[in-house]
């Protein structure tokens, strides 16, 4: 019997490792695609590429990154209650894409500080809760 208990004890520690694993690699993927966006914004643009650089990045390749990890989040319902928590990394990081790249650049241009536009949090826990809400009802709709 105690060969039974040892199988299952491995399987349940498989079990979270791999669950611990998918957490990361949700968070460290977002962080990847954020990078890149703030990579490309100041080494690969230019003055006359900004409209295209907002409507790429800030438009379109994150708020979806940020819609699909949400979804992947509520749907294998990583921390439980605590994945709302996750619109709030969400919105911030949003924020910070924005202030990252244009606000800094215009306090580099005109040589003082301006403040992050707060609002901006806003839209991306948005965007996240929605995609976290979709995924939860998706789980619950394939466990029945």
């Amino acid at each position: 019997m105690s060969g039974y208990y040892d199988f299952l004890e491995e399987s349940t520690n498989v079990v979270k490792s791999t669950g611990n694993r998918n957490k990361i690699i949700i968070i460290l993927s977002y962080l990847l695609i954020w990078a890149l966006a703030m990579i490309v914004f100041w080494f690969f643009t230019s003055g006359s590429d900004a409209m295209g650089y907002s409507l790429m990045y800030l438009w379109i390749i994150l708020p979806v990154t940020t819609f699909v990890e949400s979804v992947l989040i509520g749907k294998n319902n990583f921390w439980g209650k605590g994945k709302w928590g996750c619109t709030l990394f969400f919105g911030l990081m949003y924020m910070l894409a924005e202030y990252g790249t244009f606000k800094m650049a215009n306090n580099i241009a005109t040589n003082k500080i301006n403040a992050p536009d707060w609002g901006i949090i806003v839209i991306g826990a948005i965007i996240s809760a929605i995609g976290i809400l979709l995924g939860s009802l998706w789980k619950k709709k394939h466990q029945n």
